[in-house]
């Protein structure tokens, strides 16, 4: 069993509202280990450690409430036991909940949003998360090896 330390930054850059509060959750493999709460334009580094049995995880942040238009929950940095994944973390998905109307709205007129949005095709459009939803990021330990085989 292998012990990560995780260290991640979030931040909402613009709100309507500076009392505002952006809120989304940390897991890994299911396991909330940290919830986000940012309020107003803001950012906010979270860390903690997990106990992962070798093999395959993922990491997933959950944009749970946006208070207005304007607010988005952003991914501005994952870090792993020290190491920056920097772009590893584009491989990430984010999996965007449309509003209805908006949706149907656009489907309609023939513009229909992806379903999810990355997996090392979108740049950096997963880590930002303009509607609720998720973001995915796939990772096996031993980690070294895993950073091996994706850098």
């Amino acid at each position: 069993m292998d012990k990560l330390e995780f260290e991640v930054q979030v931040k909402c850059a613009e709100t309507e509202d500076p009392n505002a509060e952006t809120r989304g959750r940390i897991s890994i493999d299911d396991t909330s280990y940290q919830d986000i709460s940012l309020v107003g334009a803001t950012e906010q580094t979270l860390k903690f450690s997990v106990d992962v049995e070798e093999g395959e995880h993922t990491l997933k942040i959950d944009h749970l409430y946006s208070p207005d238009p304007k607010s988005a929950l952003q991914v501005t940095k994952i870090i792993l036991d020290e190491i920056d994944l920097g772009v590893l973390a584009y491989n990430g998905v984010y999996t965007p909940q449309y509003p209805e109307p908006w949706y149907t709205d656009e489907c309609g007129a023939g513009r229909t949003p992806k379903p999810t949005i990355g997996g090392g095709t979108d740049g950096s459009a997963c880590l930002f998360m303009g509607w609720e939803g998720k973001y995915e990021l796939k990772f096996s330990t031993p980690l070294y090896e895993w950073l091996l085989e994706n850098i």
